[in-house]
């Protein structure tokens, strides 16, 4: 019984939707929405709204894993690390667009893999640029 009905309400949206005035579709996603935002909006007013406010010198105080820190709370890290961290997430991103590529190669057309090409080439100057400038080097 479960698939018939399934069947039947497929049968029945794409006749309401075909039925329904062309502005229906936008002011259902202009409901959609403002249903996003009062959902992400909604905890954080009544967080500001219902949250303790008794501020003191020890709920300001700097905490690390419980125990009182030591020394200043500000440490600078070298930016080598972060431009480690920079290269890695564009490069492992990128790996992301090149998966399904490789995996439709056969099926594409010139224009794809022309693209792709460029695609490609804009990597690799962006690799070289990274060794020219030396943050590949770990000192």
């Amino acid at each position: 019984m479960q698939p018939e009905l399934l069947s039947s309400v497929n049968d029945v949206l794409p006749q309401a939707a075909a039925a329904a005035d062309p502005y229906t579709v936008y002011l259902m996603l202009a409901v959609m929405v403002v249903l996003a935002v009062a959902f992400a909006c909604i905890p954080l007013i009544l967080s500001a709204f219902l949250a303790p406010k008794k501020p003191g010198e020890i709920k300001e105080s700097t905490f690390e894993c419980g125990l009182e820190s030591k020394g200043d709370s500000w440490v600078q890290f070298k930016v080598q690390y972060y431009l480690y961290a920079l290269a890695f997430v564009i490069f492992d991103i990128e790996v992301v667009f090149l998966y399904p590529w490789a995996v439709a190669f056969t099926g594409l057309s010139f224009g794809a893999f022309l693209a792709m090409g460029i695609f490609i080439l804009l990597l690799a100057e962006s690799l070289i640029y990274l060794w020219i400038k030396g943050v590949l080097t770990w000192k």
